[in-house]
């Protein structure tokens, strides 16, 4: 209990900020306990139940990510239930660290992205450092790393307004992972002496483990074996306290390969095998892909015939995983066996196959570098504007002090101009105003139309509905079990009102809202209302679908259509996965909605509006909804024109 209050103590202090390093393995056995004790024994849903769940889950990140991960969803469940923003933010982050963990990226953006906004509203600069680091790691390790480009930026430059420097050490290993992911390797090892020299301030276990541990990936990605094992070494020696065997088990297989490299395959052969055993239960495709490989180059120079049995596996582990690098890999050895074989057919085909993974990931990797070079450059730009926009106003400054100086001079000679100037301004602005006054009443008159529309259609739809079940509810009696079912749909409806006219308000903003922004009001309305429901969501937006044109009506009508799609979705398709896919044409944008469940024949149900609305939404900016039945499932297609084209339809 001493242990757990201490802990409790300290991390109501970091409620703002990063929790701290690691604990120890003996220290973490008895925090873990206490917790535990206490969540049982004190099952009030208060804020220190929040408190303690989120300490619990983060304590257990390294050495039990499948149990932290559940006692983050309570966190987070009973925190949004309570109201209380800082275990919100800590919850949020916590989801989002572990869905990492588990290759869950999209889930792990949008978490992330929660924290950060929750850390930026309660003004907690140490937290919102976290979430950036979280955000930068999730987007760099799908590869993309543009997109990690900016937290990391961003992180590293608000690490170093902070106290501590243990963040901005973190910040710099995040950043030096990027820069080798691009090849940019003086730069990555430039970020690693950053962090070494700042090492003695932030001592802890943890901290000097991801530090030898990104230098061994550098040194590992530039051939260099026997640094990178010296490397892997010391970070092996380092999280010893504070993670578990089953924790050392990926790093023990770089050793491994390490060995292999330097020439020792007996040793690497033996403990290869010793790891696969050790990792089975729980090995992920990569690290199967890892070791399987490991064994079939170290049995290739002597035993073409076993090599192969383990060349196989490896592939078979990196193809469905999209494991390209370790794909490629395992094809090459494949080739090399079957020509040491006498299989010349079976060579040639893996050759081809290698080949397509080499043209594919350098291809990847060109692009990888030309998107981070662009965001680069964007940044630059921004930075640049910034620094104009101030010597600007300092200019105008200075101009308007000068036209100060020569008004004082000249007042006598300007004061009639002046008048003249006046009076014909006078003029124009009277006539400008008269212009705005007709333009705003137009501007009015169709947005009372619209607002009436969407108030009679779909708010007034579900205020009648509430009207009535309140009747009912009132009116007609029922035992305690159809009253509750009552309730349970009157509070359903009400949502579905409040939703309705929170689309509404955001309606009578849509001029100043853009395809960005609406798609980041897209993926959080699919994880509100999928993700809860246990449906997996594949979210997919082009590069060409962002730059497209689009009318402020086209936005509202593509939400709008895309939510009843959804709603649809989770009302009628009894589906595990939904696909969504944003791309454009030449002529607009084309939007699918597609799912696995039980799919339908397109016609409109009984009582339903659900097509027919998203049907006439489409027509009425110029466009088109089409429905087909898939095998499993149904599929939306929406096509809405550009703003050049929705003009001329109209």
């Amino acid at each position: 209990m001493v242990a757990a209050g201490l802990l409790l103590g300290s991390a109501a202090s970091r409620a703002q900020g990063p929790q701290g390093p690691a604990l120890s393995l003996a220290r973490l056995a008895v925090v873990r306990d206490s917790l535990t004790q206490l969540l049982a024994t004190q099952p009030r849903p208060d804020t220190l139940r929040v408190l303690r769940l989120n300490t619990l889950a983060f304590a257990l990140r390294l050495s039990d990510p499948a149990q932290a991960q559940p006692l983050a969803w309570q966190a987070l469940a009973l925190a949004r239930r309570l109201g209380y923003a800082r275990g919100l933010v800590e919850a949020h982050f916590n989801v989002g660290y572990n869905a990492r963990a588990h290759n869950q990226y999209d889930s792990a953006i949008y978490h992330s992205r929660q924290a950060l906004r929750w850390a930026r509203r309660l003004r907690n600069p140490l937290t919102e450092s976290r979430a950036l680091f979280n955000l930068s790691r999730s987007y760099s390790e799908q590869g993309n790393y543009a997109a990690a480009l900016g937290p990391s930026l961003d992180g590293l430059t608000l690490t170093r307004t902070l106290p501590s420097r243990r963040p901005e050490l973190l910040q710099l290993l995040q950043a030096a992972r990027i820069a080798a992911g691009l090849g940019e390797y003086p730069e990555a090892r430039a970020h690693i002496a950053a962090a070494l020299r700042l090492l003695p301030a932030a001592p802890d276990a943890f901290t000097r483990g991801s530090v030898y541990l990104v230098l061994g990936d550098v040194e590992r990605r530039q051939g260099q074996w026997a640094a990178a094992h010296r490397a892997y070494t010391q970070a092996h020696a380092a999280y010893q306290p504070v993670t578990t065997a089953r924790g050392q088990l990926p790093l023990e297989l770089n050793l491994a390969e390490m060995q292999q490299r330097l020439g020792q395959p007996l040793a690497a052969r033996r403990a290869t095998h010793r790891l696969l055993h050790l990792l089975q239960p729980t090995a992920t495709p990569e690290q199967l892909a890892q070791a399987n490989l490991l064994l079939a180059r170290n049995w290739l120079p002597a035993r073409p015939d076993s090599a192969r049995p383990y060349a196989a596996r490896a592939l078979a582990a990196a193809r469905p995983a999209h494991l390209r690098p370790q794909a490629r890999d395992a094809a090459q050895l494949l080739a090399g066996i079957s020509d040491q074989l006498g299989q010349g057919h079976t060579a040639y085909q893996h050759q081809l196959l290698a080949s397509a993974y080499a043209d594919t990931l350098s291809g990847e990797a060109a692009n990888r570098q030309l998107a981070a070079a662009q965001a680069r450059a964007a940044r630059s730009r921004t930075q640049t504007q910034l620094d104009l926009l101030q010597q600007q106003t300092r200019l105008r400054q200075q101009q308007q002090e000068l036209e100060r100086l020569q008004a004082r001079q000249q007042l006598a000679g300007t004061v009639g101009i002046a008048g003249l100037l006046l009076l014909l301004a006078g003029g124009a602005f009277w006539q400008y105003r008269r212009r705005q006054a007709a333009a705003r009443a137009a501007a009015a008159q169709a947005l009372r139309q619209r607002l009436a529309a969407d108030l009679h259609d779909d708010v007034g739809n579900l205020l009648t509905q509430i009207s009535m079940q309140s009747s009912l509810l009132r009116e007609v009696p029922g035992s305690p079990a159809q009253l509750l079912a009552r309730l349970d749909q009157l509070t359903t409806t009400a949502r579905q009102a409040t939703q309705q006219m929170s689309d509404v308000v955001w309606g009578l903003h849509q001029t100043q809202q853009t395809l960005p922004a609406l798609l980041d009001r897209m993926r959080d309305h699919a994880h509100e209302v999928l993700y809860p429901l246990g449906l997996e969501v594949d979210f997919e937006v082009s590069p060409a679908a962002t730059a497209a044109p689009l009318a402020p009506e086209t936005l509202q009508s593509l939400y709008l259509i895309y939510k009843e799609a959804l709603h649809n979705v989770v009302k009628h398709a009894r589906a595990t996965r939904v696909t969504i896919r944003l791309d454009a044409s030449p002529t607009g944008l084309h939007l699918t909605v597609a799912d696995d469940g039980q799919g339908h024949d397109g016609s409109a149900r009984a009582g339903g509006h659900g097509l027919r609305n998203m049907q006439a939404r489409a027509q009425a900016v110029g466009g088109t909804v089409q429905y087909e039945k898939a095998a499993p499932g149904f599929l939306v297609v929406v096509e809405l024109p550009a703003a050049g084209v929705v003009a001329r339809t109209l």
